[in-house]
C-alpha cells in the first residue's frame, strides 16, 4: 500500500492519482461525509466492503472507490473505474475467503 493519508485532501489527491490510500479508521469516520456509500457487502473476514463515490477535485465528475479493512483500525481506499469493477473485486475477495475455509 501507499503512504497513509492524514488529511482528506491527501486522500482525494491519492485517489485522483490512482493509488490505493491507507486511512486510519478514526480519520475515515471524520471524512466519510464527503463520500457517498453506494453499497455495503458484509464479510466474515476483512470487515465490510463499501463501494463509494466522491467528488473529484477540479472536476464535475465523481470517482468510484472500494473501501476495505486489511487490518483492524486501518482502511484501504482503492480507486476503481466503476461499480462493476468494485463488485468484481469484492467477489474475488469473498471467493478467496471461501477457499480459505475449504482448506
Amino acid at each position: 500500500m501507499n503512504k497513509r493519508a492524514y488529511s482528506l485532501d491527501e486522500l482525494l489527491q491519492g485517489l485522483a492519482a490512482g493509488r490505493v490510500v491507507p486511512v486510519d479508521e478514526e480519520d475515515w469516520a471524520a471524512w466519510a461525509a464527503g463520500f457517498t456509500v453506494v453499497a455495503t457487502v458484509g464479510s466474515t473476514l476483512g470487515g465490510d466492503k463499501r463501494i463509494v463515490r466522491w467528488p473529484v477535485p477540479g472536476s464535475r465528475r465523481r470517482g468510484w472507490g472500494l473501501v476495505e479493512e486489511p487490518e483492524p483500525g486501518l482502511l484501504a481506499v482503492r480507486p476503481v473505474r466503476d461499480a462493476r469493477e468494485a463488485r468484481a473485486l469484492i467477489a474475488e475477495r469473498l471467493a478467496a475467503y471461501e477457499r480459505m475455509w475449504d482448506g
